[in-house]
């Protein structure tokens, strides 16, 4: 069915005239980029006349003095610029919205930068708001040891995507989880600040999300949705994401079917975070008559699975900063999916079997356009749109370059990679469906949902605390004549809680593709009686309720003036890291000591993921709690990562990073002083000097004296 549909559309670019269309704008303008290398980040005794300066325009020879001037394109995406060696090994790279006012420097920095921003899933971002996410990764408190480590990598000779440098990957993936990772805490009041004397230690001081990507949990975690739907008079207006794939649409009324489509998102990555802008194209349908209305979307169609691949190729042509506007870019990229289908490539398959992660889909797509530009189609698109005849030349090249940063990206086993899916589109729903009522000019819902609690019910926890278990329901769709219908993935849940009852972290959610939604509740900590929690289901169009209430119980059983919390990455469904710390007077708590008379306990030790791993103290002691992560086993065995979050009296510390396989991570040291209690007020509290720091030379953890699990 594929294959058909290509075979009936024609192909995008003209190869006949060799030119571009009449009065279209392509922005191939042509700079000269001014570039200083940094010497000290390359291997002692380099002879810098034998390296070459690369970019989209051809490639330089580089002066003895390390610096010059190269060509490069002006656009709305940022540009590449790549120090490689006389094996055409990659040394060096700078990645930033070039202008010929600027000197762009070519270190460990820079480099630093482009390989957090070239992964997938960020690489969309557009010239107008680069410098926003620039500046999100280089506030992240690990993007020093990144920048070191890569110093270090370089200077000793060795490649710079080597997934076998754990050091350096889990430096990477440390930045990745600080950048966008999402965590149920809106703020910490907490500080971790550097010890006196240390200029770069590992975790730095406490991490908050940038205010940009505040509810990313919207698109990266459960909560994704595939459009907004709104309803203005006798209109349903659809408002795609800038991340919607195309929906091909049916609408059932009075005995009658219309088609009627949602078209896809515009592909610019996370940008329309820091835009502000998270909507990009509107679908309007209007009653004309009254009666029941059934919409019904699907994402599994041969349209939606070729716009699907369109967009992954922008995905990837993006990353090398081709300075073509959307419209070109999907030409390009249309022409593309055209070629790599009559060549046998199974589109459909990329994105249907449920073995091929984003990952074999971005390897698969990157070969089919390498082979496109081998038989000189991107060239003569090129060439249209203004570009220089050898551009496609070295579009090949920083291809490879790319191609070859694969391995490193895939070692990163966290937050990042579960983002890439969402850009490549694969997390929306498959479908979407609802039924509406239209009567006397008024649009109602004809859905109604069942709701059944699914856990998190009837828990005991810890005074103002988080309750360990999720809360979590399952919604069952039920039709307008009462009976079970085919589930939509696109319900919306709303929890919510009375006053002193604590907080739901997220209060409306979106189910997943197997109708379940979730969120995590903090108890009340005034409130000492049985708390409760209420969750009911809406109508995502009309809000309304379509379901029965249902509620949970959560009673606090304990006070606790110390806790350690422990949650990582939910991308490997089979992934056991462990919590441990030590007390003031050396007593380990961790999952084979799980209570100590100190006062020190570990509630729960989760083996296969996602955590959370708790240690708490009743009676804690003055003194220091140093805290450990160990990754003790995972199916993919590479970089995890995860947050600890460290709650004093009413302070809460939190720490985002990633620890590689078999390897402990310290986290840092809860330094109490005086006696541990419960403060009347913030003010009090901060009183007590008490302080979470990154200590030099602490102990290590023997792991091979850790017993083993029975897993």
């Amino acid at each position: 069915m594929i294959g058909t549909f290509f075979a009936c559309n024609e192909n995008i670019i003209d190869e006949t005239t060799g030119s571009k269309p009449e009065n279209e704008e392509t922005g191939f303008k042509e700079i000269q980029v001014a570039y200083k290398i940094a010497t000290d980040d390359l291997p002692q005794g380099t002879q810098l006349s034998k390296l070459k300066i690369v970019s989209l325009c051809g490639e330089e020879n580089v002066e003895n003095d390390g610096t010059g001037r190269a060509m490069s394109y002006e656009g709305n995406l940022p540009q590449l610029l790549m120090l490689t060696d006389s094996n055409d090994e990659l040394l060096l790279m700078a990645r930033a919205d070039f202008n010929s006012e600027e000197t762009q420097e070519l270190s460990a920095r820079s480099t630093a930068i482009a390989m957090v921003t070239m992964h997938p899933a960020l690489s969309g971002t557009i010239s107008e708001v680069y410098p926003q996410l620039v500046q999100l990764i280089t506030e992240c408190p690990s993007f020093n040891e990144l920048e070191e480590l890569i110093a270090e990598t370089t200077r000793n000779g060795r490649p710079l995507f080597d997934s076998g440098n754990t050091a350096l990957v889990t430096a990477l993936n440390k930045v990745f989880e600080q950048a966008v990772a999402t965590g149920d805490e809106e703020e910490n009041d907490g500080e971790l600040p550097y010890e006196e004397g240390i200029e770069t230690p590992e975790y730095a001081h406490t991490y908050t999300r940038a205010p940009q990507l505040k509810g990313y949990s919207t698109i990266a975690g459960i909560n994704v949705g595939p459009f907004y739907v709104k309803t203005d008079g006798a209109k349903v207006i659809f408002t795609n994401y800038s991340l919607t794939p195309l929906y091909s649409g049916t609408i059932k009324h009075h005995n009658t079917e219309e088609n009627f489509d949602i078209p896809s998102g515009d592909d610019r990555g996370i940008s329309f975070f820091f835009k502000n802008d998270i909507g990009s194209n509107d679908a309007t349908y209007t009653f004309t008559r009254e009666g029941e209305y059934q919409f019904y979307f699907d994402k599994t169609t041969a349209e939606s699975y070729i716009d699907q691949g369109r967009h992954v190729v922008c995905n990837i042509l993006e990353v090398l900063g081709l300075p073509l506007d959307q419209k070109w870019i999907m030409k390009t990229a249309s022409d593309m999916v055209t070629f790599m289908t009559a060549r046998g490539m199974d589109i459909a398959g990329l994105f249907t079997n449920p073995n091929t992660d984003a990952w074999d889909i971005a390897e698969t797509v990157s070969l089919g356009i390498l082979d496109y530009i081998k038989e000189g189609h991107l060239e003569k698109m090129l060439v249209q749109a203004g570009a220089r005849q050898v551009a496609a030349q070295f579009v090949q090249t920083a291809l490879k370059k790319f191609m070859a940063g694969y391995t490193i990206y895939q070692a990163c086993s966290g937050t990042i990679n579960a983002v890439m899916r969402v850009t490549m589109r694969l997390e929306s729903p498959d479908n979407v469906s609802f039924g509406l009522y239209y009567y006397n000019g008024k649009i109602t819902t004809a859905t109604k949902a069942s709701l059944a609690k699914y856990s998190g019910d009837n828990q005991d926890g810890l005074i103002g605390r988080r309750l360990n278990e999720p809360i979590r329901v399952k919604v069952t769709t039920i039709g307008s004549d009462g009976s079970e219908v085919l589930a939509s993935n696109f319900h919306k849940v709303v929890f919510e809680t009375e006053e002193h009852n604590g907080i739901a972290h997220a209060d409306t959610v979106s189910t997943d593709p197997f109708g379940y939604a979730q969120t995590y509740w903090t108890l009340d900590q005034e409130n000492k009686e049985t708390q409760y929690m209420k969750a009911k289901v809406i109508d995502i169009v009309t809000k309304e309720t379509i379901s029965e209430t249902v509620t949970f119980s959560g009673t606090p059983t304990q006070t606790a003036n110390i806790t350690f919390r422990l949650d990582w990455s939910p991308t490997d469904p089979n992934c056991d890291i462990d919590l441990h710390v030590y007390d003031p007077e050396g007593h380990h708590i961790y999952f084979s000591n799980m209570y100590c008379a100190c006062g020190g306990y570990l509630d729960r030790d989760d083996l296969h993921g996602p955590g959370p791993e708790h240690i708490y103290f009743t009676e804690a002691k003055p003194g220091k709690y140093r805290v450990y992560v160990h990754h003790y086993y995972s199916d993919t065995q590479g970089t995890v990562g995860f947050t600890v979050t460290t709650g004093y009296n009413n302070d809460e510390y939190v720490n985002k990073s990633s620890v590689s396989y078999l390897k402990v991570a310290y986290i840092g040291t809860l330094e109490v002083t005086g006696t541990p209690y419960a403060p009347a007020s913030r003010a009090a509290a901060q009183e007590t000097n008490t302080r979470f720091y990154y200590e030099e030379n602490v102990p290590e953890i023997p792991t091979y004296m850790l017993p083993k699990k029975n897993k």
